[in-house]
């Protein structure tokens, strides 16, 4: 994957595989002050966990079964992921990979899409309103999670923790066939608005990561989830793995985009 200053988390060697069945595999980078990317593409300083933990996150692959990026069962038959590992693609090019840890153990279900619906204000330059949800031709048993809204102001506050899910790369550079978490407190938009000047939304985006580094999602975890937890213990999706400048790196923390802000939008595609 080249360097960039606004890395996309879609699998690093995913652009060749996907380009064959139109799914869309780009870095967009931001067009002043390009800084270096030290890529590392996985979800860094994080552990191995199960599926019967977290039933909702699902992988997406090609219809040869190779995983390009994550999402989230928000229905039995909805998907979440990000605007970029949906563009340019048509539903015969995605399947959606349900209730697997292992994603080569076999179990659960394979379930294909029969619909690709894209956040109307998706920027892919911008990389703004990163949100899609697909629509399946089956509907799963997994439970779903909630979506976090307006409302969820506290699991958006500076120092909340939250966790993101996926099967990115491990640390040995090898992709990940068992789901992994990592937990990363979310940061202030003034932090985030200070790592990435003129880039950072506020409106459609959150940040979270350690200033220091070390914890962080990465290439092959786009679209997946970024999940806080309520005073009550509801666990809600408040973010879809995004961006962000390399990977685990010091100040410059992981960004999402932000489920509050397309809650309406996203509860108008479940129905």
């Amino acid at each position: 994957m080249a360097e960039a200053r606004r890395l996309l988390r879609l699998a690093g060697v995913a652009a060749a595989v996907l380009a064959s069945v139109g799914v869309a595999a780009s870095v967009s980078t931001a067009s002043a002050d390009p800084a270096p990317a030290d890529v590392q593409p996985n979800i860094i300083g994080g552990e191995e966990t199960t599926i019967e933990e977290n039933p909702f996150v699902v992988a997406l692959t090609t219809p040869d079964g190779f995983q390009f990026c994550g999402g989230s069962i928000v229905a039995p038959n909805k998907v979440v992921t990000a605007a970029h590992c949906t563009e340019g693609s048509s539903p015969a090019d995605i399947q959606v990979v349900a209730g697997r840890t292992s994603l080569s153990g076999g179990g659960g279900t394979v379930a294909g899409v029969t619909d690709i619906w894209i956040h109307p204000d998706w920027d892919s330059g911008a990389l703004i309103n990163d949100a899609s949800v697909l629509t399946l031709d089956t509907e799963l048993s997994q439970a779903p999670i909630a979506l976090a809204s307006p409302s969820d102001g506290d699991l958006y506050a500076e120092g909340a923790t939250s966790t993101v899910l996926g099967w990115g790369v491990t640390d040995s550079g090898s992709p990940s066939d068992t789901l992994r978490k990592v937990d990363v407190p979310v940061t202030s938009d003034d932090t985030c608005s200070s790592a990435y000047p003129g880039s950072y939304d506020p409106a459609s985006m959150v940040c979270a990561g350690l200033p220091e580094g070390g914890k962080d999602s990465c290439q092959g975890d786009s679209g997946g989830p970024l999940e806080g937890v309520t005073a009550d213990g509801t666990r809600k999706l408040i973010g879809i793995v995004s961006w962000g400048q390399g990977c685990a790196e010091p100040n410059f923390p992981g960004v999402y985009g932000r489920v509050a802000a397309f809650h309406d939008l996203i509860q108008q595609q479940i129905g």
